[in-house]
């Protein structure tokens, strides 16, 4: 009698770690999905900045979104919108790399590197920007609300210290 109580402990514990695995795999294979959302929607973000697409831009950015530039600016989604359609700001070339995303619930936040040429107000710009976005998930749609740039540069060459 005694040797069947592990065995039924062992059951126990069975089928308590696999109604484990059932409740954390929904979960697991969410976040998967909403971080290949994101990234989705940072593509289609790229392909509309080239077209100068307002339409498309204006439905990938809550209303409250704010940008701080590379010059460390304060925009909102109306000063992006409005530079677009009016022509002051045109990209010829958008590419990231480095790109990587955290989910946490309904907010995800990508992070990487961008790579972009155009002008604004016909001031040609190039150069790359280290950046975060910050998305968050309302009635099934990700949108931005936020994002920070840092333009990367070359650090100076440090001369080795002499060696006696």
């Amino acid at each position: 009698m005694t040797s069947s109580l592990p065995l039924r402990n062992l059951g126990v514990v069975a089928l308590a770690a696999a109604q484990l695995l059932v409740a954390v795999s929904p979960l697991n294979a969410q976040e998967h999905t909403s971080e290949e959302a994101v990234r989705a929607l940072e593509s289609r973000r790229a392909e509309a900045l080239l077209r100068a697409d307002s339409d498309a831009l204006s439905r990938m950015v809550a209303d409250e979104f704010v940008e701080i530039s590379r010059l460390g600016q304060l925009r909102t989604k109306q000063d992006n919108l409005r530079d677009i359609a009016s022509g002051d700001l045109k990209l010829a070339s958008v590419s990231y790399e480095d790109l990587t995303v955290r989910v946490y619930g309904d907010v995800a936040v990508l992070m990487g590197i961008a790579n972009n040429t155009g002008t604004f107000r016909g001031i040609p710009f190039s150069g790359a920007i280290r950046y975060s976005r910050v998305f968050v998930r309302r009635d099934g749609r990700w949108q931005a609300v936020a994002m920070q740039h840092t333009p990367l540069t070359a650090l100076p060459a440090v001369p080795s210290p002499a060696r006696p």
